[in-house]
């Protein structure tokens, strides 16, 4: 689990504030000017640094349930 704002920064520990990453993702997050935040659609949205995208446009969670998931 990523904590969005870490919680030594007062960052709370509940599904607004946490996203599931594989451990390499994990690592890229924390060491690298990637991104992530809580859309208004609940889902992860991910925002990749200046050198992939120089306008920096939120990029969609590719792990997203569909409506069949209950």
């Amino acid at each position: 689990m990523h904590h969005i704002r870490h919680w030594t920064d007062g960052g709370p520990t509940d599904m607004n504030n946490l996203v599931l990453l594989c451990g390499f993702h994990h690592r890229l997050i924390h060491h690298s000017d990637w991104d992530v935040f809580i859309g208004t659609d609940q889902h992860p949205w991910f925002v990749p640094p200046a050198t992939v995208d120089p306008y920096r446009q939120p990029r969609q969670s590719h792990a997203r349930a569909g409506p069949h998931i209950a």
